[in-house]
């Protein structure tokens, strides 16, 4: 089994790249094959809307997402991490997900294997739950990419380098979340 983890925040070691290191924990503690992705340190291109990609499900960018593409359509479940940044997910993360248009067949039905797991992850400032709508709304839009969409894990007031790290029962639920993608 392998579970893909993208880390959407641009700050090395903060909390984002933390809670989905601890969700791919779980995951090999239950015998996953885990891979950490940096998107910010990953080439990846704004999409052009050329839409190349209806025509024969590649992506006219040659770019890290070329293998990262190949790569989703293996797994067995994604895990993709992201701090609230304006009430959204980060440009980084936004420019990934663009880019998994190809992930979609020209008719809008999935490339996805079938019962490929999303986990959703986020970071932020602000208690747990105060976006909820938004994630509810991304939650809906990787359903609509054909993968089988977990609840969304939101962990709030970590701002500082470490504010995590103080937040036991949320390390152990990232890690109890990474275990149920298994």
């Amino acid at each position: 089994m392998l579970v893909l983890g993208f880390n959407g925040s641009p700050r090395k070691g903060f909390a984002t790249q933390s809670l989905v290191e601890k969700v791919l924990q779980g995951a090999e503690q239950k015998g996953a094959e885990t891979k950490l992705i940096n998107l910010s340190k990953s080439n990846i291109a704004a999409c052009i809307g050329c839409l190349a990609c209806r025509k024969d499900g590649v992506c006219s960018i040659k770019d890290d997402m070329t293998d990262i593409i190949a790569d989703i359509k293996t797994a067995d479940a994604i895990v993709i991490g992201s701090p609230v940044y304006m009430m959204q997910m980060t440009s980084q993360t936004k420019a990934f997900v663009d880019r998994l248009f190809p992930l979609l067949k020209p008719d809008f039905t999935s490339n996805v294997k079938e019962g490929t797991k999303a986990q959703l992850v986020f970071t932020q400032g602000q208690p747990p739950e105060s976006f909820r709508t938004y994630f509810d709304y991304t939650e809906s839009m990787f359903k609509f990419f054909g993968f089988a969409t977990q609840k969304t894990f939101a962990v709030g007031n970590t701002r500082a380098k470490g504010d995590l790290d103080k937040q036991e029962d949320a390390i152990q639920q990232a890690v109890e979340i990474g275990s149920n993608l298994v």
